[in-house]
């Protein structure tokens, strides 16, 4: 039996400013997406491509990881303790600067909000 491939035949008409219009294409051509399945996948709620910028993001993310395991490593296998001490505050500066670079804010294109 033959599938039949869904044809999209249903237009929605959006009335927009110019400015409205040049940010979606923008954007969409951010995502390499046409307008059409930027605006589809937006109003549908599906998460987008990954942007340059976001797959930059998670790398960083991703080091910064593995220079915690290896700090944690470290600590558990040398307990001394004024290393142990200035390991923690290495530790808890990390942390503090993960949780600030995680909850910077984006703009739609993947670039931080001020930058």
């Amino acid at each position: 039996m033959k599938r039949v491939k869904a044809v999209r035949s249903v237009a929605i008409v959006v009335r927009l400013l110019p400015a409205e219009r040049d940010a979606m294409r923008l954007n969409a051509g951010v995502h390499g997406l046409s307008m059409s399945d930027y605006i589809r996948q937006k109003c549908l709620g599906i998460h987008l491509r990954r942007t340059p910028e976001e797959k930059r993001r998670l790398h960083e993310l991703a080091k910064i990881g593995v220079n915690l395991n290896q700090l944690a490593k470290w600590a558990n296998t040398y307990k001394r303790t004024v290393e142990a001490f200035e390991i923690l505050q290495a530790l808890r500066n990390l942390e503090s600067q993960i949780a600030e670079f995680a909850s910077a804010p984006q703009t739609d294109d993947g670039s931080e909000a001020g930058a």
